[in-house]
């Protein structure tokens, strides 16, 4: 699965786990209108989201009352990721899609005199990323233009997908949480924030600090077709665990 897909896929799972109680808590009068508005908010056409839920509905032990495709055989993507998802709660996933479907908030330059703003702009990538692995919420990024409208850099989206990795990094998947207690991983921009501020999921990878300074330090380039980090026309850092990604 690409990754449009796989950020779908967990919302069909979501939505075909919960039904109307996913749907309330997304803050949606009906199936329809989150169809509608999600699918709209990544970018895909409305029938690609609810045939994908449809898809979770054929899974032997879903709670789905819908008939879905019952009558089918699910497929091996939808069965691997529904046995991935069903370790998390409904709160969780709901904090997860919410994350996923979120946009940027916009402020006007005024607020910038909140003394909990920092404004992007002036960070460097390091400085960027720090503070946007930081677990308090209360700081926030902005970037854009000095004067007029600003947005509110989405902290929620790297937190979620900490929470989605259960402290595993993408690459090595070691785990200090299992051993522990401590989720230690951290999120890090593929194409650099400070350059590309593009801040979606598919811009991010969750990286134990080992690969993370390994990465900042040798400056590799990723390859999108290989899912993978090359440094001298070599494969350096294979991504090993995936439920977000996209390949070119």
């Amino acid at each position: 699965m690409e990754a449009t897909n796989k950020v779908l896929s967990i919302i069909a799972f979501y939505l075909s786990e919960y039904d109307m109680d996913a749907v309330n808590a997304l803050g949606f009068r009906n199936r329809t209108a989150a169809i509608s508005t999600i699918s709209n908010r990544v970018g895909k056409g409305n029938n690609y989201l609810k045939l994908r839920r449809d898809e979770f509905d054929a899974l032997p032990d879903s709670a789905s009352t819908r008939n879905g495709f019952r009558n089918r055989s699910p497929v091996k993507d939808v069965v691997e990721m529904a046995s991935y998802l069903h370790q998390f709660s409904f709160d969780e996933l709901t904090e997860i899609v919410r994350s996923l479907i979120e946009k940027p908030e916009e402020l006007d330059s005024l607020a910038l005199a909140d003394n909990s703003v920092v404004n992007a702009d002036r960070l460097d990538e390091e400085e960027i990323e720090r503070i946007a692995n930081l677990s308090d919420t209360s700081a926030k990024l902005v970037y854009g233009a000095q004067l007029g409208s600003q947005r509110i850099y989405n902290r929620s989206i790297i937190l979620q997908l900490k929470k989605l990795y259960r402290g595993c990094c993408q690459i090595c998947g070691s785990n200090p949480v299992s051993v522990y207690g401590v989720d230690i991983c951290e999120a890090h921009h593929i194409d650099y924030f400070a350059e590309s501020q593009n801040n979606d999921a598919s811009n991010i990878i969750i990286l134990c600090p080992n690969h993370h300074r390994l990465i900042h330090k040798l400056k590799p380039s990723f390859d999108h077709d290989r899912l993978a980090y090359c440094f001298r026309g070599k494969e350096l850092f294979a991504v090993t665990l995936d439920y977000h990604l996209k390949k070119s």
